[in-house]
């Protein structure tokens, strides 16, 4: 039987990982996107959330469709306190996406929130979602889905929207573009 050659020495093992690091600096601080394609649509998971939302979808609708989902009936504070009394109510929903803001109106589904862009009284305060809004979804870094649910002001901003979610928007484009290719 012959003998086995000696291992050869590659150096320190961490030194080649550390090199990737210098030559290639944005792929190792690149993030997954939480964005994915499912069903025809495309959904995203909150980063950041004192709701019970664990889900956002923009799919096919006139123009697009733009909902939330919730582990338990409409959306509501994590701790399940106040009341879904915000349907078919002006002024009780936002999204802000980087700074810019877009009214919305809720309406229940069976198995989601649907998100309006804010209309008229005579429209019962549901239009068709802006088209800017998911212009900014498409082009933005972050989207905040802010509702007033219950009565106390939100903490940092002395505003009336004190439930939120927060959804990262990296790779969101991609994904809704193909969501939306079909429609």
């Amino acid at each position: 039987m012959g003998r086995a050659a000696p291992a050869k020495d590659y150096g320190d093992p961490m030194i080649l990982p550390l090199a990737f690091l210098f030559v290639l600096p944005g792929a190792a601080l690149a993030q997954e996107s939480s964005w994915r394609f499912e069903h025809g649509a495309a959904f995203a998971q909150p980063s950041e959330s004192n709701s019970n939302i664990f889900r956002l979808e923009i799919g096919c609708g006139e123009p697009y469709r733009l909902a939330v989902y919730t582990d338990r009936g409409p959306v509501l504070p994590a701790d399940g306190q106040g009341e879904g009394d915000y349907f078919y109510k002006p002024g009780r929903i936002e999204a802000e996406v980087d700074g810019g803001s877009f009214p919305l109106v809720a309406a229940g589904s069976d198995d989601a929130v649907v998100l309006f862009g804010e209309g008229t009284a005579e429209q019962g305060y549901m239009a068709d979602p802006d088209p800017e809004l998911l212009s900014a979804i498409r082009q933005g870094a972050q989207l905040t889905l802010l509702f007033d649910i219950t009565s106390a002001a939100n903490a940092e901003t002395d505003s009336p929207h004190e439930t939120f979610a927060r959804f990262p928007l990296q790779g969101a484009d991609e994904v809704i573009a193909q969501a939306l290719a079909g429609c």
